[in-house]
């Protein structure tokens, strides 16, 4: 097997271990394991731990010296590994305020205005549905693989696990580029909307608002609120996350007052036409690509689920409910804006603000100003907090220098793969919908001819690929799990929605984005493939596993490949 193909038991079990372990007792279990180097199973009082190789009555005494060197390393690494792991001290309540936090922000304040103004008009509540759909499709695989495997790290953990090191490197490189982008755009649109409501609201000279706003692309302000948050975060975790509760639903009763003010202030005429005839289908659907940008964030949660309390529990559902809170605003918010205000009049920078203005209620107005500066900060806040975790899962592997793969993921561990079928399979299908999204969005309707294609594929997956259990062990066979419905086509639709809405973007976007992925291949093999510390899945046995009464034990021999 091919080493940027294996795929580290310990990967797997590390958070489960680790949910009922703690400091003390890993070092008590540490200690027994040294001076009974031929036990293999190590008791931690609430749960014990076991990975031996099967007894096959083999008589080659090297073979079975071997196989006890090797499963002595697999479990150094994994007591290790709990030796580094945060402390679990996140709540359901903390989880759905990093979820809400990290996605409510320029998606409200800002894309809501220049979506209605510039690509859909009174129809901008339609490109958040159909964003919304596809973050959905996403977040149902999201909430399954958080619960199971609760691990820091998010798409990454998942695609280690599922698909390998390369696949789980260049997802890495793309969650990267997701919490940069979306944290600097938010601090950028923070910073221009400081120097708005000082000049505006508080009516400061134009030589200080100089100072602000220089010019040349530079946003002091932007800057600033980097440094501050990033301080924030090396202050403490515990500080970071009052912090972060504290603004999220400060945040939350702001989008609340400003769709409230803005369907008491709605006037139906503003609603006609729907879908203004400038704009069109395409318009809807360009609206919905930067729409889609305000779903960012949402599995920010899984990028802290290694400091999750109850982590089977709570991270689906915090998924579930931060996605219903964030669609419910977002739709309500679009509706409420340009019911308020002519579409062709809305403000594509300060939407609320200058739509209060225009039906003269001046406090609204200055409050939503206020409360935009005041609370769009805790995104960047968010984004900074996720960046660490990451890097910590991607050291923990040796090998530090999105939603498709998440999906991806899980087809691969909720099907049986017989002679790699399944990652031929889903290979094509990515391939094919690809190509499919962009024939449709950059050919014409001509793309239609083949749009059968991706969908027979989704079917052979389903007929040739039967269910299995979950990553061929028994360790995740437990109700208390969310489960995905209708796998593989759930996670396969999610998929094709996510290359419609890329093909949305221009060829320039598209280039970039495949320059990028092209350059954390390169880094990959450079680096990351001869400096990593994991052990790989070999075509070995393995001893099987299961989970009962929160105690993960040793029950029968089985092949994990």
């Amino acid at each position: 097997m091919r080493p940027w193909l294996k795929k580290p038991l310990w990967v797997v079990l590390q958070e489960d271990c680790g949910q009922q372990i703690n400091t003390s007792e890993v070092e008590l279990h540490q200690r027994s394991s040294r001076t009974q180097q031929d036990d293999t199973t190590g008791d931690t009082g609430e749960g014990e731990f076991s990975l031996e190789y099967p007894n096959d009555d083999d008589d080659d005494q090297a073979e079975e010296e071997d196989h006890h060197n090797q499963h002595q390393l697999q479990q150094n690494q994994t007591h290790n590994i709990h030796d580094s792991l945060p402390s679990r001290h996140l709540s359901l309540f903390d989880l759905v305020s990093i979820g809400v936090g990290g996605t409510i922000g320029s998606g409200i304040f800002v894309l809501n205005g220049l979506i209605a103004h510039s690509y859909a008009g009174p129809a901008t509540f339609i490109s958040w549905i159909v964003s919304g759909i596809a973050a959905l499709l996403s977040g149902c695989c999201y909430a399954e693989l958080s619960g199971r495997i609760p691990s820091a790290g998010s798409s990454y953990a998942y695609a280690f696990v599922a698909l390998g090191e390369l696949p789980a490197f260049i997802t890495a490189f793309m969650l990267t580029l997701e919490f940069i982008l979306s944290g600097s755009a938010v601090a950028r649109s923070w910073g221009d909307k400081v120097v708005e409501w000082l000049r505006v609201e508080l009516s400061v000279s134009e030589e200080f608002l100089s100072i602000l706003e220089p010019g040349y692309g530079i946003n002091p302000m932007a800057c600033l609120v980097s440094i501050v948050t990033t301080l924030l975060v090396l202050w403490g975790v515990k500080e970071s996350k009052l912090v972060t509760d504290f603004f999220t639903w400060i945040k939350v009763f702001l989008v609340i007052f400003m769709t409230v003010g803005g369907f008491i202030l709605f006037n139906p005429a503003n609603m006609t036409p729907l879908v203004p005839p400038e704009f069109g289908a395409a318009g809807i659907l360009r609206g919905s690509v930067s729409s889609f940008f305000g779903y960012l964030g949402f599995d920010a949660v899984c990028c802290v689920a290694g400091e999750a309390i109850n982590p089977e529990r709570n991270l689906p559902l915090s998924i579930v409910i931060t996605l219903c809170i964030v669609t419910f605003l977002y739709i309500a918010a679009a509706i409420s804006l340009v019911g308020m205000q002519y579409y062709t009049d809305i403000s594509p920078e300060s939407g609320f603000p200058e739509a209060f203005k225009s039906n003269n209620v001046e406090w609204a107005a200055q409050l939503t100003a206020a409360g935009e500066v005041a609370t769009l900060p805790v995104v960047v806040l968010i984004s900074i907090i996720i960046q660490p975790r990451l890097q910590f899962a991607m050291a923990n592997d040796g090998i530090l220098v999105a939603f498709t793969i998440t999906n991806c993921s899980l087809v691969v561990m909720r099907r049986e793969s017989l002679n790699h079928r399944l990652e031929k399979l889903l290979a094509l299908f990515n391939a094919s919908s690809f190509f499919t999204c962009m024939m449709l969005s950059h050919v014409g309707h001509i793309g239609w001819i083949i749009t059968p294609l991706p969908i027979y594929i989704a079917c052979k997956i389903s007929r040739t690929c039967p269910p299995t259990s979950f990553g061929n062990t028994q360790l995740y066979r437990h109700d208390k799990y969310f489960t995905t419905p209708m796998v593989p086509y759930v996670p396969c639709l999610g998929m094709f929605v996510n290359y419609f809405l890329i093909a949305q973007l221009s060829m320039f976007g598209i280039g970039c984005l495949v320059i990028y992925a092209s350059v954390a291949v390169v880094l990959y093999f450079a680096y990351g493939s001869c400096k990593k510390t994991t052990r790989g899945w070999d075509d070995r046995q393995y001893s099987q596993v299961d989970v009962k009464d929160g105690r993960i034990i040793h029950t029968a021999n089985a092949v994990i490949t």
